[in-house]
């Protein structure tokens, strides 16, 4: 019986997770639901410190940049679209034409961030300079136009009354995308606050969709540029519990076929309709969250015809196209000649910020845009919440601490917006986007506050739930108090220094009087045999078997304690020999995290093109050394190289006979890759050569 149906027989209503941050509590395909938006509280741990400045520095700050006239002008489009403000004062909307959902997003964090840590008195929350989210919904409510269309730069324009702006004039301006933030983002507040005047915006743009999708759906078909639309309208579906939007989320998918030819490409996903779709490709944001919004779908529709391709575009990504950080989205630029006759040069389409081909995963060139990642790691979880299986778990954890974490700098203040897995300053290729951390992205500032709402939302991912069971899916310090949908109430401490300890404690404060499970997952990168489980003390025989749950089933009480130990003995890590950027090369994991090595902490006079691993000399003599970066606590590896003493490669030589030299050993201090950049423009790379 899956969980929609066994919510229906026994208590008619959810009485947990309809306020989660995705509300699967009536999905007939989900296995498991989401504790409510504030169930989950940090109590330290690095994900505690992360939130901590996510509130104080990263949510403020981004204010700072949204409101500047010059850096964004995203919030005076939208008062100018509410005929409240004058911008630049040239009558014009500025920046990019996805200004209003990155807003939204950034809007998205700070409701979530108040939920779990209620807002701070008026006068503090003057001094962090951040408004009161009520008076800019009002704002956001005048800028929609009655017929529910939001996209600031075009209703600017057509407050001019001289200027006959269309709408979905060009499939670049990203409405659809901007609208679908606005959905999520609706859901949220109305989720964390019982209030319904987001919401309201929300509703009002999905029925503005769905009268496009009946009387132009192609039109809207190739507007479906980073279809966000799709998870916002299952999500306020989830929310609103109308039909309508149900069906919505059907059309949506289903008019994708409509797209021409001439228009379709692998680029956006569209050259072949999805349920023929049997790989990841084309522009990854895009890709991901396509691949997002169809299990969201399916999950309220069961359409297997839909699940055949989401299961085989998984393995794909997972086998074939994920870097060891769990980023995707490899090419910077290229073409997609699949589907082309090969004669037919001239028809041949490009793609960047791409998926590219099989095992293709370059990389200086890496592009990685943070945003790909968080896309990635939106539908991993969905895939979760669908299946149970521990592998999206693992993946998920490593994409959130390898590829979502290095965005934003540890002050809270420079992001990525890609994410090279190797930066070296005579690298003479030029490139779209800076390798170094920056303030503010004007051209294109989609990740920052994607990001920042990820972080904000983070601890919603810590647990889930099913019928008489508690699944606990990353480890880190925090408390959960919550009702179950069985009736009851659960109500925990997680007590750990996770990932930089793999001790674990889980004490039990409340549990319903009855035989419950408790499911620990045993992460895929911990080594055979190096799991263990006790229950008040004692060892107690359970399945540990890596990438899996380990089921601890008994009637829980006060005070009763699970603790989990994990082996977090590092190890060097190897890619398939076919990804040729890192054959012959190794990188050290510990824990979920992957570690890299800086420029800063190699010995005077040694470069980074001239290190190797000694591979013999540090098998089992790794050694974890608490250090500091940029005032954040963390745990560096210190493993056996060499520095080979070579000259320098001279800057007009392309190949020369091998030079003889004298390498010496060192050591090798490896830092966590999500904390690269952080101590100036340094060199880094995560592959290093093995001897």
């Amino acid at each position: 019986m899956t969980l929609g149906a066994i919510i229906t027989v026994v208590t008619g209503r959810a009485w947990a997770g309809d306020r989660g941050l995705i509300d699967t509590t009536r999905s007939p395909e989900a296995v498991m639901y989401m504790a409510d938006l504030d169930d989950v509280r940090w109590t330290g741990g690095l994900l505690g410190e992360r939130f901590a400045a996510c509130r104080t520095s990263m949510i403020p700050y981004l204010w700072d940049v949204l409101r500047d006239p010059t850096e964004s002008h995203a919030w005076d489009n939208f008062l100018m679209a509410a005929g409240e403000g004058e911008g630049r004062g040239d009558g014009r909307a500025h920046g990019p034409p996805f200004n209003d959902g990155d807003f939204l997003k950034w809007l998205e964090a700070l409701v979530q961030a108040e939920a779990v840590a209620p807002p701070a008195p008026a006068s503090s929350r003057q001094s962090l300079g951040v408004p009161d989210v009520d008076q800019m919904i009002a704002v956001i409510a005048k800028a929609q136009r009655e017929d529910g269309y939001l996209h600031t730069p075009t209703i600017i324009r057509q407050r001019r009354r001289s200027d006959p702006a269309a709408e979905f004039a060009n499939r670049e301006h990203f409405e659809t995308y901007n609208m679908g933030h606005l959905m999520t983002t609706a859901c949220v507040h109305h989720r964390a606050t019982g209030k319904t005047s987001l919401l309201d915006c929300g509703r009002k743009a999905a029925d503005y969709l769905d009268t496009l999708a009946r009387e132009k759906p192609e039109e809207l078909a190739r507007n479906a540029i980073c279809p966000s639309h799709y998870m916002g309208v299952a999500e306020l579906y989830r929310t609103t519990r109308d039909p309508r939007y149900r069906e919505l989320a059907k059309r949506l998918i289903e008019i994708r076929s409509l797209v021409p030819p001439d228009v379709g490409s692998d680029h956006n996903q569209d050259r072949v309709p999805f349920r023929e779709a049997t790989a990841a490709v084309g522009h990854a944001v895009r890709a991901n969250y396509l691949y997002a919004g169809v299990a969201d779908l399916y999950a309220e529709d069961g359409d297997k015809t839909l699940l055949a391709p989401l299961l085989a575009i998984d393995r794909d990504v997972s086998s074939r196209k994920r870097y060891v950080t769990g980023m995707t989205g490899a090419v910077y630029d290229g073409a997609s000649p699949d589907g082309v006759p090969s004669a037919q040069h001239a028809s041949i389409k490009t793609v960047h910020q791409a998926y590219g081909r099989d095992y293709q995963l370059p990389n200086l060139t890496a592009y990685n845009e943070t945003c790909a990642t968080i896309g990635y790691g939106m539908w991993l979880w969905r895939m979760l919440l669908l299946t149970g299986e521990a592998r999206y778990a693992d993946l998920f954890e490593e994409t959130l601490y390898n590829g979502i974490l290095p965005g934003v700098s540890l002050d809270g203040r420079g992001y990525f917006y890609v994410n090279p897995l190797r930066k070296l300053h005579d690298f003479r290729v030029p490139l779209r986007w800076s390798r170094t951390r920056m303030a503010t992205i004007p051209s294109s500032f989609c990740c920052p506050p994607n990001v920042v709402r990820t972080i904000a939302e983070a601890h919603n991912y810590v647990y889930t739930l099913s019928p008489e069971t508690l699944w606990v899916h990353l480890y880190a310090a925090s408390t959960l108090d919550t009702e179950w949908i069985d009736g009851g109430r659960i109500r925990l401490r997680q007590e750990t220094d996770y990932p930089w300890s793999g001790d674990v404690g889980i004490v039990i404060d409340e549990a319903p009087e009855r035989e419950i499970e408790i499911k620990l997952r045993i992460p895929g990168w911990a080594p055979a045999g190096g799991a263990t489980i006790r229950i008040n003390g004692n060892r107690v025989d359970l399945a540990t078997t890596p990438g899996t749950y380990a089921a601890v089933t008994r009637r829980f009480g006060a005070g009763d304690r699970v603790d989990l130990s994990l082996d977090m003995t590092p190890a060097f890590v190897e890619a398939h020999p076919a990804v040729e950027e890192a054959f012959g090369q190794v990188t050290l994991r510990r824990g979920p995290l992957i570690y890299c090595l800086e420029s800063t902490d190699l010995p005077e006079g040694v470069r980074l093109d001239d290190v190797t691993v000694s591979l013999t000399d540090s098998l089992g003599s790794i050694t974890p050394q608490p250090t500091t970066i940029a005032g954040t606590t963390a745990v560096a590896l210190v493993a056996k190289g060499q520095a080979s003493g070579r000259e320098k490669w001279p800057p007009n030589e392309l190949y020369r006979r091998v030079q003889p030299f004298s390498p010496r050993p060192i050591d090798l201090t490896f830092i966590p890759y999500f904390a690269w950049g952080n101590r100036g423009d340094t060199e880094m790379t995560v592959w290093l050569p093995a001897r």
